[in-house]
């Protein structure tokens, strides 16, 4: 178990005191434990956000991580050995994480970095009134993100007509109930732009090189990939994706991770702002808020990142209206 330290800055009467009076007088020590564990950019940006609610790395909060990876997904029992070190608090990244948290405790605060369908998944009565133990972000809930994949993929190759997608969101760890209105908006945009999907499902890296077989036997126009894996195996299906000429595009832009080579395109939230969010639902709760309280947020703005020199070198000249739409365009 690694330990990371902070300043914790609250309590009782002194909440409303400056940082510095607040620091001088907290006597109390808080623990978060991590599940999974960070990578190294998301523990620094964590950092940053809870200095920038006037907590310090240091003294008297101490944040536990647990030695798990995003993609470890036999979750029981390593959700009980979290919960039983008994934290103030669990910052966890995905559903299935959430999920197996809440059913190993139902009185620790849960703060999700992210998350799809967090109430179709059971974690929560709504987005606004969560009502358990559980808070923070949901992406894909009300966000019409999976048809607008399809349709840049579709602007990007117009004469795209199969899309293979690579989905890492798997059942049991998922719930079914989480899952299916992803592939239900899927399907509503294949019809929409007249695309066949080929929806493979890979639940860990192990194994990733058959479902990258099963892909290619469907001779795919282009790739849907979601991001469940590390930056390693990641960069195994991008390599995938450019050595068969595929115009790809992800749910999250990956390029502060070191995945190489990038994707065609990326859309969803910038990962740093659902970073800074979860943190402000951290503050909250450690403030005296009760996680039921606080709303789960659907992210403020999704960005667009195209990567000019994957087209480059899958061949692919992009349309100038993609370009202008992109929020960011990688030389």
């Amino acid at each position: 178990m690694k330990r990371r330290e902070f300043i914790t800055l609250i309590g009782g009467a002194a909440a409303g005191w400056p940082p510095t009076a607040r620091a001088q007088n907290n006597t109390k020590v808080f623990r978060i434990a991590v599940f999974p564990d960070f990578v190294p950019q998301v523990a620094d940006w964590f950092s940053a956000a809870m200095r920038d609610h006037g907590w310090t790395e240091g003294r008297d909060l101490i944040i536990e991580e647990f030695g798990s990876k995003v993609s470890d997904l036999q979750l029981g029992e390593a959700a009980q050995r979290v919960v039983a070190s008994k934290p103030d608090l669990i910052v966890t990244i995905t559903t299935a994480h959430a999920l197996a948290l809440q059913r190993a405790t139902g009185s620790i605060p849960i703060v999700m970095v992210s998350s799809g369908y967090p109430v179709e998944a059971g974690v929560a009565d709504s987005l606004s009134k969560p009502g358990r133990n559980v808070t923070g972000n949901a992406l894909y809930a009300a966000t019409g993100v999976w048809g607008k994949m399809l349709q840049l993929l579709h602007d990007a190759k117009p004469t795209i007509e199969r899309v293979g997608v690579l989905w890492t969101y798997v059942v049991p760890a998922f719930p079914k109930e989480e899952i299916e209105p992803c592939f239900a908006e899927l399907e509503r945009g294949a019809r929409s732009f007249g695309l066949k999907l080929h929806i493979v499902e890979v639940p860990n890296s192990n194994q990733l090189q058959a479902a990258l077989t099963e892909i290619e036997t469907g001779k795919p126009d282009g790739l849907v990939l979601t991001s469940l894996f590390t930056p390693d195996p990641l960069s195994v299906v991008t390599q995938f994706a450019v050595d068969k000429g595929l115009p790809t595009i992800i749910d999250f832009d990956w390029t502060p991770f070191g995945v190489s080579p990038l994707p065609l395109m990326s859309y969803g939230p910038v990962f740093r702002g659902l970073v800074l969010r979860a943190a402000a639902s951290v503050d909250k709760i450690l403030r005296g808020s009760k996680p039921s309280d606080v709303p789960i947020q659907n992210p403020d703005r999704f960005e667009m990142v195209v990567n000019l020199k994957t087209a480059k070198v899958i061949g692919l000249s992009l349309p100038e209206g993609l370009l202008l739409l992109a929020d960011k365009v990688a030389d």
